[in-house]
């Protein structure tokens, strides 16, 4: 009886050190390591010595300009294959869409974006692999949408909390071009510049949308600088919560702009692999583009457990 109560426990542990975890590992973190082999190729090498040791060495299988959109400059195709493209139907053809908000892939079925995305109207599809949106390709690959879910803390009337998963009608094949991101995981972030992308509006007072994927470098700033430019904003009434970040530029004339909400702000930890951690979401800002405009951004570390669990989690959406 004591044998079979054993072995009972043991299988439940097993389980719960798989849904938690591999060696205390978070979900994210082991995804993350997944998401690396789709691009990684390892090849051997065989000397032409008496006694030859295959020397073995890895191949990463990817784009990586990052060298730093208002004040950006057009992305690389497939420079960042995590990016993707909420579509909204036209009022004058239903099957035709304005792409007003981004997102970011992160499993094969879920998107990372924000809550606001959904505030006025709700996007139909969601496109991957898109680089320029006056040419079709074959890269590019479009979704329906199967459910949307909101952070339940969020409010229209308010900034906060303004993060949302959207679950494709379908699974995506990973390809070099069309691959997720990674989350980070600490709160506690070693650098202070990172990258934005999207497809927004790139001049100040513009009335079109950027047809091409643009790339901003952006720098983080204290909380209390974005408590200063938005103080007396009824959207900011309790100031900044600790699950914002304040990103602008030291630059100044570099920000993100309106339609590229919910897209990545994000850093390559490690260079010559091409992955990609998502630290922010894009949020709300000032003035687009004008000095040194500053803006918020949702934390993806301040929400990792909300979305480890409705990614991959027991309230999987």
């Amino acid at each position: 009886m004591r044998f079979i109560e054993s072995v009972l426990l043991q299988a439940v542990l097993l389980l719960l050190i798989h849904q938690n975890g591999i060696q205390g590992q978070r979900l994210a973190v082991q995804k993350c390591a997944e998401y690396a082999k789709i691009i990684t190729k390892t090849q051997s090498l065989i000397p032409l010595t008496i006694n030859p040791k295959p020397i073995t060495y890895t191949i990463y299988n990817c784009t990586n300009v990052v060298q730093l959109i208002v004040g950006g400059e057009e992305a690389k195709f497939g420079e960042f294959p995590h990016h993707a493209l909420l579509g909204y139907p036209r009022e004058d053809n239903p099957n035709e869409y304005d792409f007003r908000c981004g997102g970011t892939l992160i499993s094969d079925r879920h998107i990372l974006t924000a809550a606001h995305c959904f505030s006025e109207d709700d996007p139909k599809v969601v496109r991957l692999g898109e680089y320029d949106t006056t040419v079709e390709s074959d890269d590019e690959v479009q979704f329906g949408i199967a459910g949307v879910r909101k952070h339940p803390n969020y409010s229209n009337l308010r900034s906060y909390h303004d993060i949302a998963l959207v679950k494709l009608d379908r699974q995506v094949w990973f390809t070099k071009n069309i691959r997720p991101a990674c989350l980070w995981d600490s709160n506690y972030r070693n650098m202070s510049s990172y990258i934005a992308t999207g497809f927004g509006y790139n001049e100040t007072v513009g009335l079109s949308l950027s047809t091409k994927m643009m790339k901003v470098q952006l720098d983080e700033f204290p909380v209390d600088d974005c408590a200063q430019a938005f103080y007396g904003n009824k959207r900011f009434r309790n100031g900044i919560h600790d699950g914002q970040i304040c990103v602008g530029s030291i630059v100044g004339g570099k920000d993100t702009c309106q339609g590229d909400s919910g897209g990545p702000l994000q850093t390559v930890t490690t260079p010559k692999t091409c992955i990609y951690h998502i630290v922010g979401i894009t949020s709300t800002g000032g003035a687009c583009g004008v000095g040194q405009s500053k803006a918020i951004y949702t934390k993806v570390s301040y929400y990792l457990d909300w979305i480890e669990d409705n990614v991959w989690g027991a309230n999987k959406l």
